[in-house]
């Protein structure tokens, strides 16, 4: 079982870098001092209460929820008292680096980056059963056996599966967006991940992977069930806020670097996206964090 100060990583031996983090939690301290978003978070809380905050909500949380949050997704976590729970951390090549038929639906399920609230409420018995493949990844990396880190991957690819299971069954994944994934799917994933900050239009990923823009939403829409249109302006929108949020670069540089030439259609395009300008998102996180 988990002890409180418990913290392990693993490290893909072929690459050296770091696949996998999970982090036990005794209280909130971990998240005042949060200063990169760049990975996958998925928080466990067996026993406790508080609160998470995220753009511009808050949500009440208590014992045996699950908690998720997709990259570069500013958010809190503020706890009323002791908290008993767990943290982990992907590296946002895990879900490509380590094939299996749930890679890419797995992470579409779980970290879904906009339109869904992050907060499960789940059952006792469902946190067993999360728990249980964590408790055995615990045991294989505390052993020198064999072949101890792909062991050890594939427990945390079970944990992976069952939280995606208990999401499906909550009806907040329509079951269309879990086919097969093809390697188109994951060609067109890392074209907007690579050239987003430049690339605004579907047709220049269409360009760039020698597609028509209609096979190309097709693709996005069967897989991802979502446009080509809505992966780049949800990957801007993400990048967007994780600047806003972390640094204090004037929202000029925020729109240039993101690759828009005129702040003004940069601020419209974000309010269309999130509802608020940048100015007052940043003014909501900070007004936050300040009280």
């Amino acid at each position: 079982m988990m002890n409180k100060d418990l913290k392990i990583e693993l490290v893909n031996p072929q690459t050296n870098i770091l696949a996998f983090k999970l982090i036990q939690l005794n209280d909130d301290e971990y998240f005042k001092s949060i200063k990169s978003f760049n990975c996958y978070k998925i928080i466990l809380i067996r026993k406790g209460k508080g609160r998470v905050c995220f753009d511009a909500a808050r949500y009440d949380f208590s014992e045996n929820c699950l908690i998720r949050f997709p990259i570069y997704q500013p958010f809190q976590i503020e706890g009323e008292g002791p908290l008993d729970g767990i943290l982990l951390r992907f590296h946002p090549d895990f879900f490509w680096n380590h094939k299996y038929d749930m890679e890419l639906t797995s992470k579409q399920v779980l970290f879904k980056s906009t339109g869904e609230i992050p907060l499960i409420k789940i059952s006792k018995e469902e946190m067993d059963q999360l728990l249980d493949p964590l408790d055995h990844l615990l045991s294989e990396l505390n052993s020198d056996g064999l072949g101890r880190y792909d062991i050890a991957i594939s427990w945390v690819k079970i944990f992976m599966i069952y939280a995606s299971r208990i999401k499906m069954e909550r009806g907040v994944v329509h079951s269309e967006a879990l086919s097969e994934v093809h390697y188109a799917v994951r060609e067109l994933v890392n074209a907007v991940e690579q050239h987003y900050q430049r690339k605004h239009r579907p047709a220049d990923y269409a360009k760039l992977l020698n597609v028509s823009v209609k096979t190309l939403n097709r693709t996005a829409k069967q897989h991802l069930g979502k446009t080509v249109g809505d992966m780049i302006s949800e990957r801007i929108i993400t990048q967007a806020k994780h600047e806003l949020y972390l640094s204090d670069k004037p929202i000029k540089q925020i729109a240039f670097d993101l690759g828009f030439q005129d702040v003004a259609y940069f601020s419209r395009f974000f309010k269309a996206q999130t509802t608020m300008s940048p100015e007052l998102y940043r003014k909501s996180l900070r007004a936050d964090t300040n009280s």
